[in-house]
């Protein structure tokens, strides 16, 4: 299961104009008016005003613990040994920077991490400095999982399934970690709200999605952070267990007497329904075909996890635009 908010902050901009071909000129001789519009904004932003408001409104929600800050794909703070309460390292790398990279930007990305009551959240703003004019031009993200769900380091695959099996049983769990989330994320605005207060914050999302299950063969590459469908906690985080799991759950499902509303969601994190409107037993493809990570999962072991800091090796910054 996947938790899943969108804020939406808006601010003041201006619209981007292209230049005047010849076309437009010999128009424009003649009395016309040519259309420069570009349907782009460019945002009234800097990056030192808007990593200073990230910090205040994440000192009031107590998160403190840094992933990192990457801006025009120039790697600032990296926390590859999972190190507590380092957001001052973070803002003191941006600052040592800022003479660089403290105004005009082209993209920003600032994450940390959280952890409250069983759930364990990534907080990733993603700001453009100039956008399409439809889009914000900043979003947070805040994704979560449920901590009890996820691979310890070192748990081979039969011991994750023997271990998390049992709690697949009711949803009562996941109906309280989504209430609890939803929450969080009201919360994440309304911080957002005091520490920027020319912008117009909006939640446009807070809710809990439930992966269908599939073969890996003609899978889509993960979103990238422009795009809705983008998780920060997969891409951070990125769970060995995440096919095992996804069978494991939608198998759960179909054995419960209530059915909650949850968003059913394919490998790329597009919407193809709802739970209560769904016919649960459709695994939607044949699972023998979908490789050695799934269709033997249960009998390999996941190997060494470590400690959730190295991101999987490659946070592969330079793709991200």
């Amino acid at each position: 299961m996947r938790l899943h908010g969108v804020i939406d902050l808006q601010v003041r901009g201006e619209q981007v104009l292209r230049d005047p071909n010849v076309w437009d000129k010999i128009k424009r001789a003649f009395g016309g008016k040519p259309d420069l519009a570009t349907g782009n904004m460019r945002a009234a932003l800097e990056a030192t005003a808007l990593v200073e408001a990230m910090r205040r409104a994440l000192e009031r929600l107590g998160a403190h613990n840094a992933i990192a800050l990457v801006i025009d794909d120039q790697v600032l703070f990296e926390d590859k040994q999972g190190r507590p309460d380092d957001l001052g390292d973070l803002i003191l790398a941006f600052h040592d920077a800022a003479p660089v990279f403290g105004t005009n930007f082209r993209m920003l990305r600032l994450a940390v991490e959280h952890e409250e009551a069983g759930l364990h959240m990534v907080i990733e703003m993603i700001a453009r400095g100039e956008h399409p004019a439809a889009e914000a031009a900043a979003r947070v993200v805040v994704s979560g999982r449920i901590q009890d769900l996820e691979p310890r380091p070192s748990e081979s695959a039969e011991a994750y399934r023997a271990r998390v099996e049992p709690l697949l049983k009711t949803p009562a769990a996941f109906e309280a970690h989504r209430v609890q989330f939803e929450s969080f994320v009201e919360r994440v605005a309304g911080a957002l709200r005091a520490a920027m207060p020319d912008a117009q914050v909006a939640v446009r999302e807070a809710e809990a999605k439930v992966e269908k299950p599939a073969a890996r063969r003609g899978r889509e590459r993960p979103p990238g952070p422009t795009d809705r469908r983008y998780d920060p906690h997969a891409h951070y985080y990125p769970s060995p267990m995440s096919d095992l799991f996804t069978m494991m759950m939608w198998g759960s499902m179909m054995s419960w007497a209530f059915m909650p509303h949850y968003t059913v969601v394919d490998y790329g994190g597009h919407d193809i329904g709802s739970t209560d409107h769904m016919d649960m037993s459709d695994s939607g493809g044949d699972l023998s075909d979908a490789g050695p990570d799934l269709a033997d999962a249960a009998g390999d072991d996941g190997g060494d996890f470590g400690d959730g800091g190295d991101f999987g090796g490659d946070m592969d910054f330079g793709d991200w635009g």
